[in-house]
């Protein structure tokens, strides 16, 4: 398992978080009229990086279209303002017996429904940061400050939750705090690789799975492997692949490898088979580069459709897919063969088919992960 230094949040200083003039503001912890942090040596230089991220991607979406912005004016919620205040009573600058601005002071200087207001001193309430006493107002109390991982797990909550109100996806999430944990404690000697038999796959696979596992792991062409096994078998602590490829991989790899080799199962998406169980065509073609994926598919496509007449080819059989193409009335293609058949200009209906990872799969191979993790630690040690 990773290492991490941590903090005691009450025991550092606070500091006002730079930033630049006519920048939009998400949140209130985004203002920096109203913004300080707790510093901690991990924990908030991770924060930095991580969010910077984040919103770098969510300003992208925002540019794409995907997220909408009406206005230019800052929207603070409830749960932004009770983080805040969370914030600024945990670094000192609202001491025990401190009362806050009155619902209605608030309300007008952050421009949002006094409801909001009272909703966030509420949950900061539940939270054991105030005491709200009727007809006087919100008072700052005593708080039990927890351990510094219970902290660091709550900041770490908050950052998703965010993360998911800039309508960032579960695995951008997942890739930018890899990509974070890199930057803050630098790449593991443990490597992991890969294996697939092309780009697009390693390109898709790979990333969902290094974002699940929170790991990276190094694509590789099955290919290049068969080419010269026992310097990838060197070079690795363990080598990934699919269960298409299990077996010729372990056989490449020779017996004494077998236990740095683990397979994937991969499947489907469901929205892929939905749309080939709604079609309702005599004759339909499948496409795709490599056959074990052709019999896979071939077999599924007959659970739903067995009186059809499935015309398989491999993408890179010229003859073969002429001939399906003047035959299909629709068809159905793998994302990895998707370019090289457009290049044939199909006139017929095209269901892609894009494959996801069993969760059984990916939690046996953190599993592996921790075992060649802690045998590596303890070699060091």
């Amino acid at each position: 398992m990773m290492r991490c230094n941590l903090y005691d949040k009450r025991a550092n200083t606070c500091r006002k978080v730079d930033t630049n003039q006519g920048q939009d503001y998400n949140s209130p912890t985004d203002n920096p009229s109203i913004q300080q942090t707790v510093l901690g040596q991990f924990p908030c230089e991770l924060e930095r990086i991580l969010m910077s991220r984040l919103k770098k991607q969510s300003a992208a979406m925002i540019s794409e279209g995907s997220h909408s912005a009406t206005s230019g004016e800052t929207k603070y919620t409830a749960a932004g303002i009770a983080r805040m205040f969370e914030a600024q009573i945990s670094s000192g600058r609202y001491q025990v017996g401190a009362q806050l601005p009155t619902v209605r002071d608030l309300a007008e200087q952050l421009s949002v429904n006094k409801n909001t207001v009272v909703r966030a001193y509420q949950a900061l309430e539940q939270q054991g940061y105030l005491e709200l006493v009727r007809g006087r107002g919100a008072f700052v109390r005593q708080v039990d400050t927890p351990t510094s991982s219970e902290h660091w797990r709550h900041r770490v909550a908050q950052l998703v939750a965010e993360a998911k109100q800039l309508s960032l996806s579960r695995q951008s999430v997942m890739r930018e705090l890899l990509q974070s944990v890199e930057m803050v404690y630098g790449r593991s000697e443990l490597r992991i690789a890969f294996v697939e038999c092309n780009q697009p796959d390693i390109e898709t696979l790979g990333e969902e799975l290094s974002a699940e596992v929170a790991y990276r792991l190094e694509g590789v062409l099955l290919s290049d492997l068969l080419k010269d096994p026992q310097s990838y078998l060197a070079r690795f602590n363990l080598i990934v692949t699919t269960f298409f490829h299990l077996g010729e991989v372990r056989q490449a790899l020779g017996e004494t490898a077998h236990q740095k080799v683990v397979g994937v199962y991969v499947a489907p998406n469901h929205d892929a088979m939905l749309e080939i169980a709604k079609l309702h065509v005599p004759v339909l073609g499948l496409i795709c580069d490599w056959p074990k994926t052709i019999d896979s598919l071939n077999y599924s496509i007959r659970a739903y459709h067995p009186s059809a007449t499935v015309l398989p080819a491999l993408v890179d059989d010229e003859a073969r897919l002429h001939q399906l193409l003047n035959k299909a009335d629709a068809l159905v293609v793998t994302r990895s063969a998707q370019a090289r058949l457009m290049e044939f200009h199909p006139q017929l209906p095209i269901i892609t088919v894009t494959f996801t990872i069993d969760q059984q799969s990916i939690d046996y191979l953190r599993g592996r992960i921790e075992e060649q993790l802690a045998r590596h630690n303890s070699q060091s040690d």
